[in-house]
């Protein structure tokens, strides 16, 4: 027996210049903008979720995430991230 999955789409609007840095995270992490989007909504989703009664910035844990993740395969954390995310340092 099969169960059928029905996915639903969510996009958003970017300028050309938020776009491209878009595509240069995802070219430092290496993986596709599809992922990267999809993977920060479920995280921040679920985070939220998690600690609906805490206060938290999923936001912030997702890019130290991501940081952790780039600095493995890159060894070192692209200044343009940061821009992207709006973040100085992740402690």
């Amino acid at each position: 027996m099969y169960t059928m999955v029905y996915f639903r789409v969510v996009s958003t609007k970017l300028t050309e210049e938020e776009h491209d840095r878009l595509l240069d995270v995802c070219n430092v992490i290496g993986c596709t903008s599809s992922t990267l989007i999809r993977d920060a909504i479920l995280k921040i989703i679920n985070v939220e979720q998690k600690t609906a009664k805490q206060e938290f910035n999923p936001i912030r844990k997702f890019a130290k995430e991501l940081n952790m993740k780039s600095q493995q395969e890159k060894k070192e954390f692209p200044i343009e991230l940061a821009k992207l995310l709006g973040i100085k340092e992740i402690k």
